[in-house]
């Protein structure tokens, strides 16, 4: 079988490795980038228990791990900015206090520039797999068997397949599986840097610590194995800043940016945080867009992967849905190739939809929750932060120890 895979981020190079591990016969995969080389934007993000399962069936983790990158993350704990109140946590430790499932994992904060270079390292050591950089796709042609791309210099490529993995921007999306599902910008963008921490810091925190105020949230989190730097992370509503991507902030817009975070969360209980904003930089400013859910995810022969079939507002588990993606489309496949992809499509989205129509509506309420707010709005979500997160954390503790790589597909 001949695959072609529309992006090279985490969906795109997952599902190439998912395919080549679950497939009987090892498909034929051709990988398209629109950039010129690999993506190295991005902060640190957190994966979940569950998301380092699926890394770990992929042979990603094992790679992480042997270059260092990133650092276990026992919990993440949510404080009030005005009165420095722990108002509840996230754990990541399990009943035992060592890791959560089988095989037993922890969270994990990790550069993506980090992840994304483990996941291309693994892919490049398959020779079913080729990866070609600055393709970028102009038309897809589809037959009742077969599916055609046909690229900006003329080139074309013919598969069986085609995936869009091409994110929230997803050109496969809106030029050949669900044209009039667009990008919506939510109002809100997120800001972050990265600091080294002053000798003799107390952190008040173990790992993590996100902390609330009217005007949104700041997270700050280890993220490297020294233990001597922090990723610094504001989410903000803010005016539509007119671009899809972000950008690294230049010049006096880094002192603007800067200001804008030390306004919204300096001066505080935390005493902290004031020189940990002050000694931050390399600010980046990205917008967050969602798409509207319940949308196609396929046509005859392409299918939808991670955000270009379900982009939404991100949260602590964002990378390991792509990751879940991967695993869950390459196990449906093994099963039903044989019977035509129109009942592969069928069956994934039978497997996938509920558990990413719940995931949306989640992330788009707590995304809400970080708009500017009055005092009282404010005290009575503290209150309902600390009284969910107390309810709650069973159903995510189910939540981290499930496997997408063993769990029943029917």
């Amino acid at each position: 079988m001949k695959v072609t895979i529309i992006g090279a981020g985490v969906a795109g190079l997952a599902v190439a490795l998912a395919l080549t591990e679950w497939l009987p016969e090892k498909p034929d995969i051709t990988i398209l980038e629109l950039r010129a080389v690999p993506s190295t934007i991005g902060g640190a993000v957190g994966l979940t228990p569950n998301a380092l399962r699926c890394l770990h069936h992929l042979g990603v983790l094992a790679r992480i791990r042997a270059h260092g990158f990133g650092i276990d993350i026992d919990k993440i704990e949510l404080f009030t900015i005005y009165t420095g109140a722990h108002l509840g946590e996230i754990t990541f430790l399990g009943d035992q206090g060592t890791g959560v499932g089988e095989p037993m994992f922890k969270g994990l904060r990790i550069m993506r520039a980090d992840l994304m270079q483990s996941l291309t390292e693994c892919v490049r050591e398959l020779d079913n797999v080729k990866i070609q950089y600055g393709r970028k796709p102009t038309q897809f042609i589809e037959s009742d068997d077969q599916i055609t791309v046909r690229l900006d210099d003329g080139d074309t490529m013919t598969a069986d397949l085609l995936l869009g993995c091409d994110g929230i921007h997803s050109f496969v999306r809106t030029s050949l599986v669900d044209p009039d599902r667009r990008p919506i910008y939510t109002g809100i963008a997120a800001v972050y840097g990265f600091a080294d921490l002053e000798d003799g810091a107390k952190v008040p925190w173990k790992d993590t610590g996100l902390c609330q105020s009217q005007r949104g949230s700041l997270m700050t989190s280890y993220y490297e194995s020294t233990r001597n730097k922090q990723f610094v992370a504001a989410i903000m509503e803010t005016a539509d800043v007119a671009s899809r991507e972000g950008w690294r902030a230049r010049g006096s817009e880094q002192d603007q940016i800067k200001q804008n975070v030390k306004d919204r969360f300096g001066k505080g209980a935390i005493g902290f945080l004031d020189p940990l904003i002050e000694a931050t930089d390399h600010w980046s400013l990205y917008p967050v867009y969602k798409l509207a859910p319940k949308g196609q995810w396929c046509s005859k022969q392409a299918n939808l992967l991670g955000d270009a079939a379900h982009g939404m507002p991100p949260q602590g588990e964002s990378t390991g849905y792509a990751l879940e993606d991967a695993i869950l489309f390459a196990r449906v496949m093994a099963a039903k190739v044989d019977t035509g992809l129109g009942n592969v499509f069928d069956m994934y989205q039978k497997v996938r939809r509920e558990r990413i129509n719940k995931a949306y509506d989640e992330a788009t309420f707590g995304w809400e929750t970080q708009k500017d707010c009055g005092w009282f709005t404010f005290l009575l979500r503290t209150w309902l932060t600390t009284a969910f997160l107390w309810w709650t954390r069973s159903a995510r503790q189910n939540r981290y120890s499930e496997d997408v790589g063993t769990m029943k597909l029917e």
